[in-house]
């Protein structure tokens, strides 16, 4: 008996034993694991839902996998699946799931069988449910080969049936970034001249509603004199030009404001709108019609600088 012979005859007992030992080990542990499954309907339509349930029930100390929706169901498709919560009693641990799945197959019976994994480690050992089948619904028994128009059942139907327009998502984005598009492009080229218009009609607008007022106290002031008037004229000048200059007439005294317009000739006339209102001047229309006429030339000025773009 040589060395090569014996050394040969220990490795094939070892093989035999390590392969017996798995098989026994497979067994063993398949028979600690109950897998169950099957339908739960007998039969379906095409194209109609049924219930499919998978169950286990297993040692606690094993883990084990479903199938999920990347399972091939062939020859159903998966819809969805319905997965219930692990129980575990006495070291027993029970998982079930209800799988939804349809059929466009037209064979007559159809069959399924699932596979349960067993997570042993970096090992996986796998158990497969028996065979169930369900019965597929054929509501026609024979499809002929061809058959001519006048022989088809068709009932005539001239009703106007309404049909709803399906809402293109892509064809609303691209109108939307056009118009924008259209926007920028439009305010890029024509912007300023569209600023200097708004601007242009709020002076006009401004100013008109000021004349408007200030008119209105004039007449008044015409007819008879009242102190009330007058310094409600000029706080209605000095608001419209704290507007138009973006300065602040309102809060300045005679004084101040003359500084700050530097407008000599605004002096006498400021000066005899003052002695009517603390005073006992009653000579006071020639010098708010003055004012007026200083904040029409302002307007102009302002009207002018707009349109030039300053």
């Amino acid at each position: 008996m040589s060395f090569t012979w014996l050394f040969r005859h220990c490795q094939r007992c070892v093989a035999i034993f390590l392969l017996l030992s798995y098989f026994v080990g497979t067994s063993a542990l398949s028979q600690d694991i109950q897998v169950n499954g099957g339908f739960l309907s007998d039969s379906l339509k095409i194209g109609e839902q049924t219930a499919y349930y998978l169950s286990a029930r297993y040692p606690s100390n094993n883990s084990i996998l479903f199938p999920d929706s990347t399972h091939l169901f062939t020859p159903f498709d998966y819809v969805r699946k319905e997965y219930f919560q692990t129980e575990t009693t006495d070291g027993i641990s029970a998982d079930s799931a209800v799988y939804y799945l349809t059929s466009f197959e037209v064979e007559r019976v159809q069959y399924l069988d699932l596979p349960v994994y067993i997570l042993q480690g970096q090992d996986c050992t796998l158990l497969r449910t028996s065979v169930d089948s369900v019965l597929i619904t054929q509501f026609v028994q024979h499809v002929p080969d061809s058959l001519s128009a006048d022989q088809l059942p068709l009932r005539m139907n001239t009703a106007y049936q309404n049909v709803f327009l399906n809402f293109n998502v892509w064809v609303v984005v691209i109108i939307g970034l056009v118009f924008i598009s259209v926007l920028i492009l439009t305010w890029l080229i024509f912007g300023k001249r569209i600023k200097q218009y708004f601007v242009a009609k709020r002076l006009t607008k401004n100013h008109s509603e000021f004349a408007r007022t200030y008119n209105s106290f004039l007449k008044t002031l015409q007819m008879t004199f009242s102190t009330g008037n007058t310094e409600s004229a000029l706080s209605v000048w000095k608001k419209y030009m704290e507007k138009l200059d973006a300065r602040p007439y309102t809060k300045l005294t005679t004084r101040e404001t003359l500084k700050l317009v530097n407008e000599p000739a605004l002096s006498e006339h400021l000066g005899r709108i003052d002695q009517a209102i603390y005073g006992h001047n009653t000579v006071v229309l020639a010098s708010l019609q003055q004012l007026k006429a200083f904040a029409d030339q302002q307007y102009a000025r302002k009207l002018k600088e707009v349109r030039r773009g300053k």
